[in-house]
Formats: C-alpha cells, sequence, structure tokens
C-alpha cells in the first residue's frame, strides 16, 4: 500500500441532509435532501503543504421543491441537469434557473449523461450529447448535436432500472434489481450480460483465464436460478465508466470490467474487502465505499492501494475531482504527483505496483517515464532473483536486454569467477541507467545464498538467458564484421567494436560452459565443438578438473591452440576411456593441413615409433587436408624415420595417388635397393625375394624414373636383370642382351626381350640381329652359340636381314640347318613384293577414277536467265553471286547456307 491520495474535510456537519453531489472545474455542487442547492468555489492547493481551500459562493433555496437526487452538467449544450420528484430538469448553467422541465421524464428514478465529438454523415466533426433518463420499465434518451435538440427515443426495459451508464457512443449498460444488460439504441436489441445463453458469457467462459473464471463463478453464486437471472433476491447493483469505453460492474463484494461487447477485458476482477455501496474511478485507480471506510485499488493488479476512515459514506464523483460524501460531511481526495507515488512504492519495494501505474498513466504524466520504467523493472528484477523467483528475474532480465556480465554476477562464484573484480562488485544491483543510484534508493544486497536445488533452478534459467544473449550478440557481430559501421545491439545508447562484443562473448560463453557442467555435461560438448568464446584458462581448469580430455582437444583445436591439444593427446594416451591409445592423435593430425607440416612431423613421431601401421594413416588415408600435404617434405621426414614407412608412403603417392613425379619414382628404386641390400646383410632371403619382385615390376611398368641415375646405384656382382631392363630404357640393347645370355643364361628371357623391343619401323635397331650377334659373336672369344642363333632364325628370321644373317653365320654352318629360315624369308619377301603391287594398282585405279569425275565436273553448266529464281528467297538470281548444289539446284550464295541445312532436316 501506499498513499495514492491526499484525504482532506472540505465540508463538515452541513445542517442539511445531503442527497447528491457533483464537481466540475472549479465548482462543486451539493444537492440536498430539502431541494437546496449548494454551490462552493474550490481553490486547489498549489503546493505540497497547502491545504484545499472550499467556499459557499451561492445557496440556492428554492431550487427544488423535494430532495435533489442526482446532478450532472451538459457542458455542450450549457445546462446543468438534476432530478428531483421524479422528473428530470435541465437548468441555465450560469443563473441556474429553470429553463425546463422534460414531460416525458415523469417517474424517473436516474438518468446518464454522455457527450462525444462525432463523425456525421457529411463527414463534419460534431459534438453529440446524449442523455438517457430511467422511467419505470422504459428508458427515455435525449439527443443533442453541438447545442441545438435532435430528437427524443424511448426504449422498452423488462425490469426497473436500478443503474445505467453509457459505454461507446451508442451503447447503455443497464443495471436490474438481479441482472445486467447491454442496449442498443440503434437497433433497440437488450443483451443479458452473463446469462448462461448470452454470447457474451460464452465467450467468457470459453475464452479467459481462470482468474475470470473464479470472478464470473463467484458473480453467478449470488443468484439463483442461472447466472443473474431474473427470479433471484434483489442486490444493488453498480456500474462504473472506465477508459477505453470499458465499465466496472459491481455485485456484492466482487466487480468485473467488461467492453462494449460485454466481454471481460481484464484477467481477472476485483475482490473487495466488503460490499461496496458505491463504485468510481479516479485515473488510474477504482474506489469503493464500503460500510465504515473507503477502499482504492489498483484496476489493474486489483492490489488494495489505499484505505481511509469514511464512516458513513455514501455518495462519490466520478473522474480526477474524487469527492466522497455522507449526509452532513464531504471529503476530498487529491491525487499525489505520479513520481512521488513511485518513489514511495520502490521505497516499499512493490515494484509491480509501480510498473501497473507507469502502465496506466499517460507517459506525458511522468518525466522520463522509459527510463524510470526500465529502472523500476531493473530493480524489480533483482528483487524477484533475490527471493529465488529465477525464472521470472531472468525473463525480466532478458526483456530489458541487461548486460549478461551484470547477471551473471547474482550468481555464487561457481558460475560468475571468471568475472573481473570491477564486475563483481557493481552487478548486485541495477545500473544506474535512469540517474544516480543514489536517488533510485538502491543498496548493494548481501550475497545471495543458494541450496543445491535452488542453485541448480537458478542456473538452468541462466543457460535460457545465456543462450538467448548469445544468439543475439552473434548476430550483431556478424553484422558489424561484414560492415565498417559500428553496430549497437541493444537499444542502449551505445555502440560497440568488435573487441566488445568478443569480451562480451567471452563471458557469456564461459559461463554457459560452467552452467553445463553444473547441470547438463552432455552438453558441454556441444558448445566447444562449435565457434565459441570461452575463456582459455577458466575452461582448461574446468575441464582437466573433470576430465573432460575429449572436450578440451575440441576446445584447443577450435581455438587453434592445436600443439596444446597434441600434447594433451600425447599425455593421456595411455589413460583408459575414448581418448586412450594414438588413433585420436592421428585423427587430429589428419585434419591439420600443410600449414602445419612442422607440427605434424614434430608430434607424428611418437606415434609412428608406437605404432606404425596406425601411424602412417597421418599421410595416407583418405582426407582432404592430407592431399595438401608437400609429398616431398614428407618422404624426406619418413626418410630420416624409417626406411620401410618411407617405401609405404611411395608407394601410397605412385600407386595410389599415381604420381608421376620422376623423383619419387627415382626415390622408392633408390629405396627398394636399400631395402635389399640391408636384408641382404641380415640374411633375410624371403624379405630379399619380395623386395625384388617388387622392384622389377616396377623398374618394368613405370616410366618416369631416370634410367642413367639408377644404374650407378646398382652392384656390381648382382641385379643383373635390373640392370638389363634400366640397360633397356637408355636403349642398350646389346648390353641388355648381353646380360640375359651370357650372365643370366636365359635363353628365353633374351627371346621375349627382343619381341617386347622390336621395333619394324626401324631398321637400323634391329634387337634380334642384335640378338644374333650376341650369340654368334660372343666377348672374350667365348665359342658362338650356334643352335639358341638358329633357333631365333627358325622363329623370327622374318624380322632379320638374310644378307645380315649370312654375313654372322660361321662358315662351317649346314645350309640344311637354315632351310627354315630361307622359307620364311622368302615367303615373307613374296607376300611383301605382291602387296606391293596389289596396292599399286588399287592407286591407279582410284586415278583413273579422280579423273574421270574431274572430266565430268568441268562438263557441268548451268544456264542463268533473266527469268531464273532463287528457289530460297524467291527472288531473281541476275548479276548475284550464285551457288550450285550437286542436283543442279541454283540459289544465292547468301541463301546457300540455309538452303542447305534445309535438305539436311528432310533428309
Amino acid at each position: 500500500m501506499h498513499d495514492a491520495f491526499n484525504v482532506y474535510t472540505v465540508i463538515e456537519k452541513l445542517p442539511h441532509k445531503i442527497e447528491s453531489i457533483f464537481a466540475q472545474g472549479d465548482k462543486l455542487y451539493v444537492g440536498t435532501f430539502y431541494g437546496t442547492l449548494l454551490v462552493y468555489s474550490v481553490r486547489e492547493p498549489l503546493g505540497q503543504d497547502e491545504a484545499i481551500s472550499v467556499t459557499l459562493v451561492e445557496t440556492l433555496k428554492t431550487f427544488s421543491k423535494k430532495a435533489i437526487e442526482q446532478i450532472d452538467i451538459l457542458k455542450a449544450v450549457g445546462v446543468l441537469v438534476s432530478l428531483s420528484d421524479g422528473y428530470v430538469n435541465l437548468h441555465d448553467i450560469d443563473s441556474y434557473a429553470l429553463r425546463t422541465q422534460l414531460g416525458k421524464t415523469k417517474g424517473a428514478n436516474l438518468f446518464s449523461v454522455f457527450s462525444r465529438i462525432e463523425i456525421q454523415d457529411e463527414l463534419i466533426p460534431q459534438v453529440v450529447t446524449r442523455l438517457a433518463v430511467a422511467v419505470r420499465r422504459k428508458i427515455l434518451v435525449f439527443s443533442w448535436q453541438d447545442s441545438e435538440f435532435k430528437d427524443t427515443k424511448e426504449y422498452s426495459v423488462p425490469d426497473r432500472v436500478r443503474t445505467m451508464e453509457w459505454v461507446g457512443t451508442q451503447n447503455l449498460c443497464i443495471g436490474f434489481d438481479s441482472e445486467y444488460a447491454l442496449m442498443d439504441c440503434k437497433t433497440s436489441v437488450l443483451t443479458p450480460l452473463f446469462s448462461p445463453s448470452s454470447p457474451s458469457a460464452q465467450s467468457a467462459l470459453g475464452s479467459t483465464l481462470e482468474s475470470t473464471l473464479n470472478t464470473l463463478n463467484n458473480f453467478s453464486s449470488l443468484a439463483t436460478g442461472g447466472l443473474m437471472g431474473f427470479g433471484s433476491k434483489p442486490g444493488k447493483p453498480l456500474i462504473t465508466r472506465l477508459p477505453n469505453d470499458e465499465i466496472l460492474l459491481g455485485k456484492e463484494n466482487s466487480s468485473i470490467s467488461v467492453g462494449v461487447d460485454g466481454t471481460p477485458k481484464r484477467k481477472s476482477g476485483i475482490e473487495w474487502s466488503g460490499t461496496p455501496e458505491e463504485l468510481g474511478y479516479s485515473y488510474p485507480y477504482a474506489v469503493a465505499i464500503l460500510a465504515r471506510h473507503i477502499e482504492i485499488r489498483n484496476i489493474e493488479t486489483r492490489a488494495l492501494v489505499q484505505s481511509a476512515e469514511m464512516p458513513h459514506a455514501r455518495l462519490l464523483t466520478q473522474g480526477k475531482l474524487l469527492y466522497i460524501a455522507s449526509t452532513t460531511e464531504v471529503w476530498r481526495l487529491i491525487p499525489n504527483s505520479f513520481s512521488q507515488q513511485i518513489d514511495e512504492l520502490v521505497q516499499k519495494e512493490e515494484y509491480e505496483e509501480a510498473i501497473s501505474l507507469i502502465n496506466q498513466i499517460d507517459p506525458v504524466l511522468l518525466e522520463d517515464s522509459a527510463a524510470t520504467m526500465r529502472r523500476i523493472k531493473s530493480m524489480f528484477a533483482h528483487h524477484l532473483f533475490r527471493n529465488h523467483r529465477y525464472e521470472e528475474a531472468l525473463s525480466l532480465f532478458l526483456e530489458l536486454d541487461i548486460p549478461a556480465e551484470d547477471v551473471i554476477a547474482l550468481y555464487p562464484a561457481v558460475i560468475s569467477s571468471h568475472l573481473p573484480p570491477k564486475e563483481v562488485e557493481v552487478s548486485s544491483s541495477p545500473k544506474p541507467d535512469a540517474g544516480d543510484s543514489k536517488d533510485s534508493g538502491l543498496k548493494d544486497p548481501p550475497p545471495i545464498i543458494m541450496s543445491t536445488k535452488e542453485l541448480e533452478d537458478a542456473v538452468g534459467c541462466l543457460i535460457r538467458f545465456l543462450a538467448d544473449k548469445r544468439q543475439k550478440i552473434q548476430k550483431s557481430l556478424l553484422s558489424l564484421q561484414q560492415s565498417t559501421e559500428s553496430f549497437s545491439y541493444s537499444h542502449l545508447d551505445y555502440d560497440m567494436s568488435v573487441d566488445d562484443h568478443v569480451q562480451i562473448l567471452d563471458v557469456v560463453d564461459t559461463a554457459l560452459l560452467k552452467s553445463y557442467m553444473l547441470t547438463n555435461e552432455r552438453l558441454v560438448g556441444s558448445l566447444l565443438r562449435v565457434t565459441n568464446y570461452c575463456n582459455l584458462e577458466e575452461t582448461e581448469n574446468l575441464l582437466l578438473k573433470h576430465k573432460k580430455y575429449k572436450e578440451l582437444v575440441d576446445f584447443y583445436k577450435g581455438k587453434g591452440h592445436h600443439q596444446k591439444a597434441l600434447e594433451l593427446l600425447k599425455t593421456i594416451h595411455t589413460v583408459p576411456g575414448e581418448m586412450y591409445g594414438v588413433l585420436p592423435t592421428v585423427t587430429y593430425l589428419q585434419r591439420l593441413g600443410a600449414d602445419y607440416l612442422n607440427l605434424i612431423m614434430e608430434y607424428g613421431t611418437w606415434v609412428l615409433e608406437l605404432d606404425p601401421i596406425t601411424g602412417m594413416k597421418i599421410f595416407i588415408d583418405d582426407e582432404p587436408e592430407i592431399d595438401t600435404l608437400p609429398r616431398s617434405r614428407i618422404i624426406a621426414y619418413l626418410e630420416r624415420l624409417s626406411l620401410n614407412l618411407c617405401v609405404m608412403y611411395l608407394e601410397h603417392v605412385i600407386h595410389g595417388l599415381n604420381d608421376q613425379t620422376s623423383e619419387f619414382h627415382n626415390t622408392l628404386v633408390v629405396s627398394y635397393l636399400t631395402q635389399i641390400q640391408r636384408d641382404s646383410a641380415a640374411g633375410n632371403d624371403d624379405s630379399v625375394h619380395k623386395t625384388r619382385l617388387k622392384l622389377l615390376q616396377f623398374l618394368d611398368e613405370s616410366t618416369n624414373y631416370k634410367a642413367e641415375r639408377i644404374l650407378s646405384r646398382l652392384p656390381v656382382d648382382s641385379c643383373y636383370e635390373e640392370r638389363a631392363i634400366l640397360l633397356s630404357r637408355i636403349g642398350q640393347h646389346d648390353q641388355a642382351l648381353n646380360i640375359y645370355v651370357h650372365k643370366l643364361r636365359n635363353f628365353q628371357a633374351a627371346e621375349e626381350y627382343c619381341v617386347k623391343n622390336f621395333d619394324s619401323s626401324d631398321p637400323t635397331k634391329n634387337v634380334y640381329l642384335l640378338l644374333l650377334k650376341v650369340y654368334l659373336k660372343p666377348p672374350n672369344k667365348e665359342k658362338p652359340m650356334l643352335e639358341p642363333a638358329l633357333d631365333i632364325l627358325t622363329r623370327h628370321g622374318n624380322h632379320i636381314n638374310p644378307t645380315a644373317v649370312l654375313n654372322l653365320l660361321p662358315p662351317s654352318t649346314k645350309v640344311d640347318q637354315l632351310f627354315k629360315f630361307f622359307e620364311k624369308s622368302i615367303r615373307e619377301s613374296n607376300k611383301t613384293k605382291h602387296m606391293d603391287m596389289i596396292v599399286k594398282n588399287l592407286l591407279k585405279a582410284e586415278r583413273l577414277q579422280t579423273q574421270e569425275q574431274l572430266t565430268f565436273y568441268r562438263s557441268r553448266r548451268v544456264k542463268i536467265t533473266e527469268d531464273r529464281m532463287c528457289p530460297k528467297c524467291n527472288k531473281r538470281i541476275g548479276n548475284s553471286v550464285f551457288a550450285v548444289f550437286p542436283d543442279g539446284v541454283v540459289v544465292h550464295y547468301s541463301c546457300k547456307e540455309s538452303m542447305a541445312a534445309m535438305n539436311r532436316w528432310h533428309s
């Protein structure tokens, strides 16, 4: 509660019994039981300490013969309206002389006035004034436009009207003994409110909140046979007009506000401490006269604002000029300034009431209302937090866009320890963004003590707050990075740079990480695997403390601290768990790429030493980053580390990736040779055999190595087959054949060599002839090998010149030994001769055909006459350049291509 009004007694111990009161401007009108009208002049207090001054200026004893039951003023018409002796009378507003007595109103018991500017059919604004008078079971409505009387309408109602008020421009809300109804003055339709069959009741029962239903149930419990239906026990209905075409309806100790359509407009009704005798409204409060006191309540929150002892009070006025009267006394309630009321509410920590008050009043009535509202909401949010209403507090913090560090600082050190000391010092109370903190009445509250359950609840709410903040700040940061101008991320009037955003995200993400660790550790990985701004030192300590090694590795990777990640993997590779062994390190190194080759080689060494097969996946697995690694540096690195691993990598590069680099092929051959020498010295014959098979196959298939360089690396007394292949690559066929024949004694291999390397287009390099020379002209005066030479002549003699053969054969060679050679040679010669003759005759026939065609085409003629037309464009050929198709069709040269295309399409 607070002092919304100051109460003054303006009239006391009046000798006349007061029947009615009305106030307008600086005038107070009092109607008495004996028909006397008392007019008072009112001087408002100029200061807080000054009292109100009320002076009696006129006493009209002959105003009426009977009690003045009701008073009002029609300002647009210039009359004072009174109800007395069952009639409604119109008096001059200045002289109070009776202008007219409305004869139709005989038997009237109350009236209601209404005045508003309306747009008429001519689109001209006019002041429309209406006077509704209740007369027994009918209602009379008198209308004026500007100051001219317009018409009178009469409406029948089912019961005597106990109270009524205008709602909107055309509707009357009427209170009977036990029912409320809305009457449309245009259509004369009367709609009961809150009856089971009425649309308004069905809407209320179907769509409003539980508190509204409770109020309606209270209304229904006061009547029998239905919701306030006819036939129930009579009670005093009360109707009060509210702003925005709302009305406040009362029954017993309950009140509910409804709109022009009869449906409830607020979440719940007002429950008074007793049964009101009268209801009123003074912006922005509802006022009720009870048995011995009055109550003033916030119409929005329904909270009791103020109460005052006023025995026997029975009358009140509406609006800003709030007067309350008993039979002999009149009190004036003057509102305190809204800023004063708000300050008092804040001092009493009644923040909801202060917020409700600011929401209801016009912003012009409160200096800097937006900043005041923000300040009070901030204080309210902190108040909620201190009272362990965390979800409400965090929602309000989010609505106010309170800086994340201020909210985090409210939490215990387990969440807020990463904040700088100065942040923690000031963040326990709202930021003084709407004035000095001294003026706001705030003090630094003591630290909040939370139980384990309370801390979990509070952190759960914080997670939602931080997630929302994180999304907004990241969006702001992205916009700022894409723009050259500064970008403000909140409604506060300050700009933030990229560094400012990053600093805030550091605080937010670190707090979010701590919150996850406290409530749901499974979410830690999802935060650290994406782009985050968690504080490095805080995150390291926290994750190491909880042995979250995988998450820490992900965090290091995201931050680019690869050496720290790899060092951690090396340290924990013997710790049982998901990071056990070398595979996590291998996987990490695979995804680093060429920019981190030195790091790959540094931490790949211990992996290759511990598990070479798995470790080689760093260089030979199917990952896009591996393809970017410089192969020459990897080969050099592996050569220093292990010859076998180097060979494995070279085989992958050459055979798997089809790399044609000559240097790599040379290196592989040399590596094979080195392996052979090493294994041979160790007596490992199986390994030597396998390696030699791979070497021979590679030398035979590859075309990218440099044979000259390899030859110098071969041992003198071994590797004859390898030497032969290399000699063949450099064109030294005679030396290669010498090796097959004299070193290896493998005549079949020598013959296969000739088959493979024979080139019929180059007779000067006839390998078969070279092989004959090796057989028949051996070095060192060895005996000629006539038998294998004759075998070659028998099988491949057709590829050797007979003259050269005869010059090589020893004189002792028998002719019959050469029979097959000569037979094959002669047949081959005859075959060649006959083929040449056939070709000659074919060419001669082709020449004759060509000459015949030439003669035919030279003899063709085309005659161009004056009438000859182009079939394509249908124009004369004339002297234009033309073209002739094989079928004799003549067209313009420019029409040739399109005509040819048409012919192709038809064909």
